[in-house]
């Protein structure tokens, strides 16, 4: 007969872990969680689902990316071998490259067309990211030996932590739900010798991975550091790390794939990086970057609980989209009685103790200590790490420890009041229950976000009509991502563009351009191959074309148009 433990919060009694370690799940169960998960991520985000083709107020990054899926999916149509030769930054080549691209995202990228299904699409993937962290995180937590109630406080705090506010036009950065989920399905695969499992996990890995290195190169470093972890603590209980040929060949059939899809998405970054040295992040770059220690205690200016309770620390940050880390006071309490009651083992709690902590000291950067000996060693020698410029990313990891140590801590303090409180005081409901949901509200609350939401903004009738190569003016970061959004309108080759760096021929030609139209600036334009100059009007105030429109053109070989708010000059021949 096995073993009977209460379930913490919940008072009911259920079969102790089978000889594998792991615990049963009900498919019923995961159902519930992949729906509660959904439901909260509606719940918490209501606005933005009544107006799923709005945008936010600071939308440059959102704009890029809602382009950036859509010319994924357009380009998987119409030109899968030069995926990475995009529309933008003409004529520039693999400019796709020149920042993370997110292509796990191509199936729904195929779907639609034009600037307002992009931001459909992309709102759409917004929601589901938070619904992703939260089922992945809660069905890790519950592999780990969570009650089911324990789990869905480990899922809400991964999922809505406070700091996660600052990353609200990161869709990369958001989606972060396939490193607890392939964590599950690894762990669980391996515990029951299952190698369908496994090779899901390692699908799962490599699909994380395909949305950018930003967060898949932490989950290949953490992948490589949990392998060789377990083969020296098997060989330490004096255990051969043998497994059977199956999950050999699923292992190695889920590593090939890993690799492959790090390899198709490297190459292009490294010919980029070989291209244009300037896309190279020298250590001073991270160093900018570098939250401080004070970063833990702020939280992001769009955070309704603590944005005004933290803003005096928030304030003296250099850079606070990046350097407010604040995980959340409950997760902290809850931590903190995590780490201290026996709800998980010794080692694994010792474990996740020492992972939350090195993880926070890299995610300092080069703010701890220089960074020697800590994030420095990575910059220097683990291969990858010289792409990245934001070390407080690394709080991902430290969240999602903080989130399955804290749900711990919930867990036993919801035992100890399940023992203290006789049922019939709360009509047969289980006070653990009860701690349990007000401690997910609790972190719910903290978590909560304002986003300020604008009209999608319409392109120009006149503007899908022009002939490519174009040139869109003003051209410069707080124009360019827009332009590049209007061009998912059947994706012409346009110049403007907006990238994790600036390719110093494509700012050499901007600072070219700013005396358009004249007999040099057109003679550039046609010698590099431009057909069309497009002016936005209502744009070009307090920018170096602000007076375009009383130019003169005569002798230049130029015809003009103007419609719709625009200024289209063609390129029809030589002057």
């Amino acid at each position: 007969m096995p073993r009977k433990e209460l379930i913490a919060g919940t008072g009911a009694a259920r079969p102790d872990r089978d000889l594998t370690g792991s615990p049963p799940l009900a498919r019923s169960r995961i159902l519930a969680l992949a729906l509660a998960g959904c439901l909260l991520s509606v719940g918490m985000h209501w606005a933005m689902v009544t107006r799923i083709d709005s945008v936010t107020t600071d939308s440059l990054d959102r704009y890029f990316q809602s382009w950036q899926l859509a010319w994924i999916g357009h380009a998987a149509k119409e030109q899968p071998q030069q995926i990475w030769e995009s529309n933008t930054f003409w004529p520039l080549h693999n400019s796709l490259a020149f920042s993370d691209a997110i292509f796990g995202y191509a199936p729904a990228a195929i779907v639609g067309s034009g600037p307002r299904a992009a931001m459909v699409r992309y709102n759409v993937i917004f929601l589901l990211t938070y619904a992703m962290a939260f089922f992945g995180s809660a069905l890790l937590a519950r592999e780990l030996g969570l009650s089911w109630g324990a789990s869905v406080v480990a899922g809400a705090a991964f999922a809505f932590a406070p700091w996660r506010l600052a990353h609200l036009n990161h869709l990369h950065v958001l989606s972060s739900g396939g490193i607890p989920l392939s964590l599950f399905l690894l762990l669980r695969g391996y515990r029951r010798a299952a190698p369908k499992m496994v090779l899901a996990g390692w699908a799962v890995a490599a699909w994380q991975l395909s949305l950018g290195f930003t967060l898949g190169l932490q989950l290949a470093y953490l992948l490589a550091f949990l392998g060789a972890l377990s083969i020296v603590l098997r060989i330490l209980r004096g255990a051969r790390p043998v497994l059977s040929r199956a999950l050999v060949a699923a292992t190695a059939a889920g590593f090939v794939l890993f690799a492959v899809v790090g390899i198709a998405q490297g190459l292009p970054l490294l010919e980029v990086s070989r291209d244009y040295p300037e896309s190279r992040r020298p250590p001073e770059a991270a160093a900018l970057f570098s939250p401080p220690p004070s970063g833990f205690l702020a939280a992001p200016g769009d955070s309704v609980f603590w944005a005004e309770r933290t803003a005096a620390v928030r304030d003296r940050l250099r850079w606070p989209p990046e350097m407010a880390l604040f995980p959340g006071l409950t997760l902290m309490l809850l931590a903190t009685a995590g780490m201290a009651l026996p709800v998980l083992s010794k080692r694994l709690r010792a474990g996740l103790g020492m992972g939350i902590v090195a993880t926070a000291i890299l995610c300092l950067g080069y703010s701890f200590a220089g960074g020697k000996f800590t994030y420095a060693l990575l910059y220097d020698y683990a291969p990858g790490w010289q792409s990245s410029r934001t070390p407080g990313r690394l709080f991902t990891l430290t969240s999602l420890g903080l989130a399955l140590v804290g749900a711990a801590g919930a867990e036993g303090i919801a035992g100890w009041i399940d023992r203290k409180v006789p049922r019939k005081l709360l009509r047969g409901v289980a006070a653990g229950m009860v701690l349990l949901a007000l401690v997910t509200a609790a972190v719910l609350v903290e978590g909560r976000g304002r986003i300020s939401l604008a009209e999608l903004p319409v392109s120009p009738p006149a503007g899908s009509a022009v002939d490519d190569p174009q040139l869109h003016l003003p051209t410069d970061d707080a124009s360019d991502p827009l332009y590049m959004f209007w061009s998912t309108d059947g994706f012409p080759r346009i110049f403007n563009g907006y990238s994790g760096f600036s390719p110093r021929a494509h700012h050499r030609f901007r600072e070219q351009m700013r005396s358009f139209p004249d007999l040099r600036t057109v003679e550039l334009l046609r010698s590099a191959g431009f057909r069309s100059v497009v002016v936005h009007l209502d744009l070009v105030p307090g920018t170096p074309w602000e007076a375009v429109a009383d130019r003169s053109i005569e002798g230049l070989g130029l015809e003009l148009e103007t419609a719709d708010g625009l200024m289209v000059y063609k390129l029809s021949g030589p002057g």
